[in-house]
This record gives structure tokens, C-alpha cells and sequence, in this order.
């Protein structure tokens, strides 16, 4: 049946109720394929269940009825059990082998398909005397069994040759989030600055020979707003200072990028050509870690930078999906915001990383200078160095807050204009994949989280935290295995509230639905997701049960 270019859950059910069941089909089919509102994709479904049996088709209603079956929410699958029942009785013959004649097989099914046993012994049939001979048999040594091959952590599923572009997604919901995200910046900036101006003149007032700052007692709000206008106009270059200065940062033209990844530099071309936006600044860190980011006040003095190591451990077209995800950003404008609120903690941030530096060298100069004095004087040093420390790092992580939300909200819009680019969501779940191992890997090597993941961790594709837990697994571990308590852990929506980035487990199975939707196999086989509470008495039911599965969650909110 045809595809619809936009299928629409409320087009699917006019259709129906009308009695055009092949439009109808086709809507709600594409509604299932495209759609991301597991509610949506539900209801899709069970009246795809009511139009199949219209147009001819009752063994694809039974089919997704077993389907349905399995679904998280007891009512949908009593309402699954009762209506399949009834398909079975009504159509007795389509019901003898529902999956061949439709090509349906459940997830699970194949799923389980798939596995082999661990350990494969072959074993020769037991061997009767078939002979009254009683010469002595030849010994032959025993079969060796046959080791155990993992199986191959990337199926390099193919991509789609044509497609259609999505349907691009409402934006208030983005726009909103980035409201709220600004005002709530703004207010425990000022907050903060209000708390280090009061605790300044207040140890002023206690000190001898020391006075207040009289302008310390005026309102900052005035002066913040101008800064904060100040470093927006030159956030483009500031950041620029930043990392060449602390990373080396270094030009890529994109000629270079074009010689050894010529799939990018047409998805960059492409993307500018159709938006209208001018070509970015392109930018490479000389780094191992796998990173790639975007910044910028406007769209004509935007930065995207990736590192070496990304252009090393990644194939072309996973590449060419992380620019059009951080071209995603400057098509949605979140990149402004953003910018602002990481260059601003990059100053307590970068007074955090480099005291214990500064603090090593004066220490260094005050034992050639100072050399009876240097022991208690060194003592000092340090306790004021390391209380300066944790109070920058303390500002840092405050300021940080607001911008998790947003950080964690745009990838989802950005991960969909990178499918819709390049038609290849396959190539975007590997790339993501790759790049938390490659963090993981870089982190392990140097032994620490370098201050570039740490304090540019909102605008990475996949933050520092997440890629230590992938890459802390073997890696003879399927990725299902690792990613499965991100899909079916109820708790786990509390757990990311201190995160910059979604759950992985939950944002792949964004392009897994995309590629069925493109009519492609899916890079990793994810189980269904087990949506959030549904109203009040779920989420209290949620939490009174917390200690019999997440014990720690409920221990650090008691000690909270």
C-alpha cells in the first residue's frame, strides 16, 4: 500500500469513519511508523485493528492484536486478549497463521531468534555394536567445542536510498523550554552575584584595616544585563580564545573536510543551500576524545567543531549525521542560548581548573623566594586556593542547572533534522554509539575526565557520564543488553534530572522508529518503552514502592 507523505492520527480516523479504509490504513500505518507519542502510535493501532478486517485483511488485525498484547498497559492488553478472541472466532481460517500471511513477527520473536547458546559441544550419535567383530576400536580424540563468537556490535544496518523529508515537530514546546530556561538563568546568576557581593563586604566589615566596598551594596541587576548583553555580541570569539587557548583550537576548511569526508561537506552544502543559512566556521580540537559542538549568537557567526578524534573513529556517514544534528541547532536557534549560558560558567569554571595550577606554581616561587617561611606560608596558599576552588566549582554547577533541561530537551529536534538530512538513522545511532565509546576510551587512557568534557558537557551529542557507563561494559555485551534499562526502568525519568543529556537508551529509539518507518532494519533491537505516570495516583504508587527498586534514589532523597 502507498505511503502518505504526512499521516495524521485524526486524517486515519476520518477516513475510517467514513468507511474509506485504504486511506485510513495508510494514515494510521504511517501514524505507527512516524510517530513518536507511544498514546498516539497506541491508538493508531488498535484502530488499525478495527480497518483491517474492512479491507480484507483480518490477519493483520489478529497479528497486531498479539502485538498489543505485550503492550505495558494492562487495559490496551485485556482490550488485545478480548479483540483477538473475537477476530479468531469471526475469521478461522486467518487465524491459522497470522504472521505468515502478513509478515508480522514480534519484536521478542525475533529477538529470541537471534540468540545463540553461549556454548555449541558437538556431539556424535550414540553408536550401537553394529558388528560381532571384538578387533580393538581406533581411538579418536574427542571433538574440541566449538568457542563461542560474540556477535558483531554493529550490524551496519543499510540506509534509505530515497525518503521523504519528516514532518517537522512543533516548536513551541522547544521554545518554551528555552523561556524558561533564560529566566531561570538569569535569576541564580544574579542570585549568585548578590551572595558573593553580600559575602564579600561582610568579611571586609570583619577584617582590620579593611573597608566595604560601598559599590558592593548597589543592585547588580542594571550592570548584570549590560554584561550579559556584552558577552552575547562576543561570544562567538570569546569561545573562539577559549579553546584555542586551553585545547588548541584550529581552523578546518571545508575543502579538507571535503578530501577525506566528502559525504559531510555535501550534507553541510546541502543543508546551508536548502535553509539559507550562511556555510559555518568550521573548527577541529587536536583530541582524541570524540566530540562535537556548535556555538554562535547568530547563524552567520556560527562555530561547528569536531575533534580528531571524531573524524578518526567515525565512518563518513555517521560523520555527515553529526553535522546535520549540530546544523539541527542552528536551524532551531537553541545554539544562541546555549553559547551564552557556557561561556558564563566557563569563568567559575575555569578559575576551578586552573588554581591548582596557579597554586602549584606560586608554591613553586615561594620556596626559592621564601625559603624559611615557604612550609606555613604553602599552608595558607592551599587553604585559600582549594576554598576558592570549591566555591567556583560550587557557582559552576548551580548556573549549570537550568541548562540541563535545555540540553536535554533539543537533541531529540536535532536528532530528527539529522534523519530527515540524510536519510539515515542507522548511521545516527552508530555515530552516537561511537562517540560515547570514544569518550569512554579517552577517559580511561588519561585517567580523568579532561576539563573540555566536563565543562562543555551541555553541548557534546552524548555526555561524558553516559559514555563511561556504555564503555565500562565488555565488549562482547550487546548494546540491547546495556541500553535496556534505559527503555523499562519506571525510575529512571528521576534519574536524569542532574543530567545534560537523555537517557541513550531512550533517544536511540528514535532512529529505530525512523528507520521503520523508512522501511529499514534497526541498528539495535530496543525493547518497548515503558512510558512515565500517567496521572497522580500512578506517581504516588510510584514512590511509595521506590525502596523495593531503586533504594539508592530513596536513601539520597531522605538524606536530602
Amino acid at each position: 500500500m502507498a505511503s502518505i507523505p504526512n499521516p495524521t492520527l485524526a486524517a486515519g480516523l476520518e477516513a475510517l469513519k467514513q468507511g474509506n479504509y485504504q486511506d485510513a490504513i495508510a494514515h494510521l500505518e504511517g501514524v505507527c511508523e512516524m510517530e513518536l507519542d507511544d498514546s498516539i502510535v497506541t491508538e493508531a493501532s488498535q484502530s488499525l485493528v478495527q480497518a483491517y478486517p474492512k479491507h480484507g485483511q483480518p490477519e493483520k488485525a489478529i497479528a497486531l492484536c498479539q502485538h498489543l498484547r505485550e503492550h505495558p498497559d494492562p487495559q490496551i492488553q485485556e482490550w488485545a486478549a478480548k479483540t483477538e478472541a473475537e477476530l479468531i472466532t469471526k475469521y478461522p481460517v486467518a487465524a491459522k497463521s497470522p504472521t505468515d500471511a502478513t509478515g508480522f513477527t514480534p519484536l521478542e520473536d525475533q529477538a529470541s531468534s537471534r540468540v545463540n547458546s553461549p556454548l555449541k559441544l558437538s556431539r556424535k550419535p550414540n553408536q550401537t555394536a553394529s558388528s560381532s567383530s571384538l578387533l580393538p576400536v581406533p581411538y579418536s580424540p574427542p571433538d574440541i567445542p566449538t568457542l563461542y563468537t560474540p556477535r558483531p556490535r554493529w550490524r551496519n544496518c543499510g540506509r534509505a536510498q530515497h525518503w521523504h523529508s519528516l514532518k517537522s515537530p512543533k516548536m513551541e514546546r522547544l521554545w518554551l523550554v528555552a523561556i524558561t530556561v533564560a529566566i531561570a538563568f538569569f535569576l541564580l546568576l544574579r542570585l549568585s552575584v548578590e551572595l558573593a557581593m553580600e559575602t564579600i563586604n561582610s568579611i571586609l566589615v570583619e577584617l582590620p584595616w579593611f573597608q566595604p566596598f560601598q559599590l558592593l551594596y548597589r543592585d547588580p541587576t542594571l550592570a548584570l544585563e549590560i554584561t550579559i548583553a556584552i558577552l552575547f555580541i562576543l561570544s562567538p570569539w570569546l569561545m573562539d580564545g577559549l579553546l584555542k587557548q586551553f585545547h588548541g583550537l584550529e581552523p578546518l576548511s571545508l575543502t579538507q573536510l571535503a578530501s577525506r569526508h566528502p559525504e559531510s561537506a555535501k550534507v553541510i552544502q546541502k543543508v546551508c543551500r536548502k535553509r539559507r543559512l550562511p556555510l559555518p566556521s568550521l573548527k577541529i580540537l587536536p583530541t582524541d576524545a570524540t566530540v562535537a559542538l556548535t556555538y554562535g549568537n547568530l547563524p552567520r557567526t556560527a562555530r561547528i567543531v569536531v575533534s580528531q578524534g571524531l573524524l578518526d573513529q567515525l565512518k563518513d556517514d555517521e560523520i555527515a549525521n553529526i553535522y546535520a544534528g549540530q546544523l539541527g541547532h542552528i536551524i532551531n536557534r537553541d545554539f544562541m542560548l546555549m553559547s551564552l549560558g557556557v561561556l558564563i560558567i566557563q569563568i567559575p569554571y575555569t578559575i576551578y581548573w586552573q588554581i591548582p595550577q596557579w597554586a602549584e606554581k606560586l608554591k613553586e616561587l615561594l620556596l626559592v623566594k621564601l625559603p624559611g617561611a615557604s612550609k606555613w606560608l604553602s599552608a595558607i596558599l592551599l587553604g585559600i586556593t582549594g576554598t576558592l576552588a570549591s566555591l567556583s566549582y560550587s557557582i559552576y554547577w548551580v548556573l549549570s542547572l537550568p541548562l540541563l533541561w535545555l540540553s536535554r530537551a533539543r537533541v531529540y529536534y536535532s536528532d530528527r533534522i539529522a534523519i530527515s538530512t540524510t536519510g539515515n538513522p542507522n548511521g545516527l545511532t552508530r555515530a552516537l554509539l561511537k562517540i560515547a565509546l570514544g569518550i569512554s576510551e579517552d577517559i580511561q587512557i588519561s585517567g580523568q575526565t579532561s576539563g573540555l568534557l566536563e565543562s562543555f558537557d551541555v553541548l557534546l551529542p552524548v555526555g561524558y557520564q553516559q559514555a563511561m557507563v556504555i564503555g565500562s561494559f565488555s565488549p562482547t555485551t550487546p548494546f540491547e543488553d546495556i541500553l535496556k534499562w534505559d527503555c523499562t526502568n519506571p525510575y529512571r525519568y528521576w534519574l536524569i534530572i542532574n543530567s545534560a543529556h537523555p537517557l541513550l537508551g531512550e533517544r536511540l529509539h528514535l532512529p529505530k522508529r525512523y528507520a521503520h518507518f523508512l522501511k529499514l532494519h534497526a541498528e539495535l533491537d530496543l525493547p518497548a518503552l515503558i512510558p512515565a505516570s500517567r496521572n497522580r495516583a500512578e506517581f504516588f504508587s510510584k514512590l511509595s514502592n521506590s525502596y523495593k527498586a531503586l533504594p539508592l534514589l530513596q536513601s539520597t532523597l531522605i538524606l536530602v
